[in-house]
């Protein structure tokens, strides 16, 4: 999240054992933008993630219907567009490493985001980057931080936590712990409490990793991405994982809930817009993500999401509450926001393993 809002953090160096996307054999859309008046768009996104108010504005003002489905990790999107072969949506919202991955598996339209008329609206600082260089698949949707937060009226302040050493060996206070249905924002998370770095193949830090989650599973209370600010914002769970995003929105609704920046460091992301190669209304589906890319649209959409977007003129379009709360605006001696990283096909199987095995 730029400017004023921006998160003024270093983006740490990206490497990824992914390798570049061969652009020639990838699906593309030829010829020109051609605006679409009619016709539908089926959006497949993260719960929670996009306001029904859009939806209907976007119907109004284009004469395209909006449907919308869920999931709860870049996972299980991308299961299910290996399953289809590409087929079944016309825009979907992967975070930055998925994008690259995505693209390498041929799932993803060479659409051309450039050719977009309100292109033109994407801040510098998000064109090109690392999981697409050549703007050829994505456009920015939104972008934060991914830590954990807790409740300061049921955890005493001398307990605490402030990194994630301390989430995953939380006080008796906290109880039942939340946890994201993510197992790249688990298994990182875990590495960097351990003092390793994401996406490592050491094969004594994975096995620590293993053991540290083994030990951990009996503390928590529930694994799901979804419905989070219902049930933190509820005390259902007193800590949990969460993004900085719905840990503004559970403050809004209970002041006590504090957005922690762990002293290991943390996950930055960044969501995207994307149209799948198997996409059927791909002048509709271009037609949308064009429409989101005006200031007053994306803002609406982060005023409802609590996360900022890297497009030009929406910081002036946020909430007050948004510019003043912690978890959106870092502390300004913070610099360990790292931006996801592409982990090679070997290390994301060996995550995979470690997470069945966390959840059977």
């Amino acid at each position: 999240m730029a400017a004023v809002i921006a998160l003024a953090l270093p983006l740490a160096a990206c490497s990824g054992g992914v390798g570049a996307v061969d652009e020639a054999s990838t699906s593309s859309a030829s010829g020109k933008y051609v605006e679409a008046s009619s016709g539908e768009v089926h959006l497949y996104t993260w719960s929670d993630y996009f306001p029904d108010s859009l939806a209907k504005k976007f119907k109004e003002d284009t004469g395209i219907s909006l449907s919308i489905d869920y999931f709860d990790s870049n996972e299980t999107l991308q299961g299910k567009l290996q399953a289809t072969g590409g087929a079944g949506y016309d825009v979907v919202v992967p975070s930055d490493y998925m994008v690259q991955m995505l693209a390498d598996e041929h799932l993803l339209l060479n659409f051309d985001a450039t050719s977009l008329p309100n292109f033109k609206n994407i801040e510098t600082s998000f064109r090109k980057p690392y999981y697409d260089k050549k703007n050829a698949y994505s456009v920015p949707y939104m972008y934060g931080t991914t830590g954990f937060a807790y409740d300061s009226s049921k955890i005493d302040a001398a307990d605490a936590p402030t990194s994630w050493k301390d989430f995953f060996n939380p006080p008796s206070s906290a109880g039942p712990i939340q946890l994201l249905a993510d197992q790249t924002d688990v298994i990182n998370a875990a590495l960097r409490s351990i003092g390793a770095e994401p996406c490592t193949s050491d094969p004594s830090e994975l096995q620590a990793v293993q053991d540290l989650l083994t030990s951990f599973k009996s503390k928590v209370g529930v694994i799901s991405s979804d419905n989070i600010v219902d049930r933190l914002s509820a005390g259902e769970e007193a800590m949990g994982m969460i993004w900085n995003g719905d840990a503004h929105r559970v403050k809004e609704n209970l002041s006590s809930m504090v957005y922690v920046y762990p002293e290991e460091g943390l996950t930055r992301f960044e969501d995207n817009l994307v149209i799948p190669s198997g996409a059927k209304n791909v002048d509709q589906a271009k037609t949308f993500i064009n429409w989101m890319l005006e200031p007053e649209h994306m803002a609406e959409a982060s005023n409802y999401t609590g996360f900022n977007s890297g497009i030009t003129g929406v910081d002036e379009l946020l909430s007050d509450s948004m510019k003043n709360d912690p978890a959106i605006v870092p502390p300004s001696d913070y610099d360990k926001a790292e931006v996801v990283q592409t982990c090679s096909n070997d290390v994301v199987n060996k995550y995979t393993k470690i997470w069945e095995s966390f959840k059977s």
